[in-house]
């Protein structure tokens, strides 16, 4: 690092000043602060590649906790709430008819065990369901899992419980004479409640409706495009919301060529009528493209928000044979002007297909996490899902290389909803991704074989932590280390020695006592450990030039030390 001559002034007034307020240490050591919500959020800067290659190196990926074992297939979904709990959905099998009975899965510890929540059966038979979605909202606190249903020529309902489970009601959205085949469904607080559905009538017509008392009664439907399919529907911040699906373009007067186009509209105002506006096409070519995925910051105000599209990609004309990838559009003034055609996965000799991309719920959040299938039709490496990020000032450059998350073997169908599923077991900042799998077996010792198909749940629980090195000796006692490099900007890294397995804490304080960042708080096992700070409070925000103190806190055993960053 270099200095300035001005910045060596500085830092000399800087550490000056600090021995000044030296009883502020004393402070940080013996007064009572109250804990605050942790926040393992660790540096996600991708503005040089060196940088990116530092962020994935500690994996953290390959946990794969059982959700639960069985079929999986028409569809999975999850969610989280703001209480720190995950949920996840799926259609199952009851009294041997398939698909006939939703089940609802909750865990209370960031993902690590399950439970079965609840669901709903179709007691009167030949009913089928398919392509759960389950959402929460906090405006009330309800949880919401909306379904097709196979009755009545395909209609689609919701079923509502409490967050802890109690029943609340089945309601029928849409029913008629006409079916609906495919919908996405999203919330902003649980005060209103959108659908995007396409039904089929003369064409796949796309529609969507609201619901502002918890699902009980639902507006009237609004048409969105007289020739949408496979819809994908997300909330944005102030009523606005954006919706994604395919179209042969023959509303806008472009002839169907045999393939489908990615289209976008926008909403200002929870889609009511009127309130739909720019129509935006985001491929026009010979291919098809295919089960279009949404994601937008929560960003106020909410016309500078970025908006991310995801779809499949197919690179043959329809007649011929394909090879699937993925493609992604982009825009940073929530949906008015697009990057469009931009390269996502494309490895000439694998099938990359059904992505998902969600952000967590936040305005100050300024990240897109996406998670997507590659399958390469070799059983030796069989089917893997794949994770990867963008952030806002950098909108079209996702993370590289993506990481490979499963440790069971993935399914491989086009469509996220029945493969992979993102979310965020609060109040940690990294994702979690739900996907339906399936363990391998050997069953003549050299050809792999799955058996069955199940509900996986995966983690990216990296803090930031280097794990210790094995055959390493153990550190006989604790200790924390002076950070380095000090003074630093715009990152140091602080390491730390465990001699046993305990609960540790690692913070951040301003020389007021003030609590700034929390880098650690977790159990963790024996040796030696290091940890990142990027300059960053809980919010993400860079925090000012000056004199901070990091302390650790593990067991019985309490330490702080100073340090100095210079912007």
């Amino acid at each position: 690092m270099s200095f300035t001559k001005s910045k060596f002034v500085y830092l000399f007034l800087i550490i000056l000043s600090s021995l000044l307020v030296s009883t502020a240490i004393f402070a940080v050591d013996k007064r009572d602060i109250p804990s605050a919500q942790k926040a393992n959020f660790q540096p996600r800067d991708i503005s040089s590649q060196n940088e990116v290659n530092e962020f994935l190196k500690p994996s953290r990926w390959g946990n794969d906790d059982t959700i639960t074992t069985g079929p999986v297939y028409q569809g999975i979904s999850s969610d989280y709430d703001m209480s720190g709990n995950l949920y996840a959905v799926r259609c199952s099998t009851y009294l041997d008819s398939s698909n006939a009975w939703v089940k609802v899965y909750k865990s209370t510890d960031g993902g690590a065990t399950w439970s079965s929540l609840g669901g709903f059966v179709a007691y009167l038979g030949g009913f089928k369901f398919s392509y759960p979605v389950i959402l929460t909202g906090s405006n009330p606190s309800k949880l919401y899992v909306f379904v097709l249903t196979s009755g009545l020529n395909g209609n689609l309902a919701m079923a509502r419980f409490t967050q802890s489970g109690a029943w609340e009601g089945f309601y029928y959205i849409e029913q008629g004479a006409d079916t609906i085949t495919y919908f996405s469904a999203c919330t902003d607080d649980g005060s209103h409640l959108m659908v995007a559905y396409q039904k089929e009538e003369s064409w796949h017509r796309l529609y969507t409706i609201t619901s502002t008392d918890s699902g009980t009664t639902w507006g009237n439907q609004t048409l969105v495009c007289s020739d949408g399919a496979h819809p994908d529907i997300t909330y944005g911040s102030n009523g606005y919301v954006y919706v994604v699906f395919e179209s042969t373009g023959m509303t806008k007067g472009k002839s169907a060529d045999g393939d489908n186009e990615i289209w976008f509209r926008r909403s200002t105002d929870y889609c009511a009528p009127g309130s739909w506006e720019v129509m935006e096409i985001l491929t026009d070519d010979s291919y098809n493209d295919h089960y279009p995925k949404v994601a937008a910051l929560h960003t106020v105000p909410a016309d500078t928000a970025c908006v991310w599209v995801v779809y499949n990609h197919d690179e043959a004309p329809p007649s011929k044979v394909m090879n699937t990838d993925l493609r992604f559009a982009y825009s940073t003034n929530s949906g008015v002007d697009w990057t469009k055609d931009q390269v996502l996965a494309n490895d000439p000799f694998a099938q990359e297909m059904a992505a998902d991309l969600k952000v967590y719920r936040s305005s100050g959040n300024k990240y897109v996490d996406l998670c997507y299938v590659k399958y390469s039709g070799i059983v030796k490496s069989g089917s893997d899902i794949y994770y990867t990020w963008a952030e806002a000032k950098s909108p079209g450059r996702f993370s590289s290389p993506h990481q490979i998350i499963n440790e069971n073997w993935a399914n491989w169908l086009p469509d996220s909803r029945e493969v992979c599923q993102l979310t965020y077991p609060f109040p940690d900042w990294f994702p979690g991704i739900v996907y339906a799998g399936a363990p391998l077996k050997r069953d003549d010792g050299k050809n792999l074989d799955y058996c069955g198909w199940n509900l996986y749940y995966d983690f990216y629980d990296w803090v930031g932590v280097e794990d210790e090195n094995e055959g390493e000796k153990l550190p006989a006692e604790f200790s924390l280390s002076n950070n380095y490099p000090n003074p630093f900007n715009p990152e140091t890294r602080i390491g730390y020695s465990i001699p046993k397995a305990c609960q540790v804490k690692l913070e951040v304080f301003n020389i007021l006592g003030q609590r700034v960042r929390t880098l650690v708080d977790k159990v963790q096992t024996t040796g030696k450990k290091e940890v990142t700070w990027d300059g960053r409070d809980e919010n993400r925000n860079e925090v000012a030039s000056g004199v901070y103190f990091y302390k650790l806190q593990a067991g019985d055993f309490a330490q702080t030390k100073k340090m100095v960053l210079i912007r």
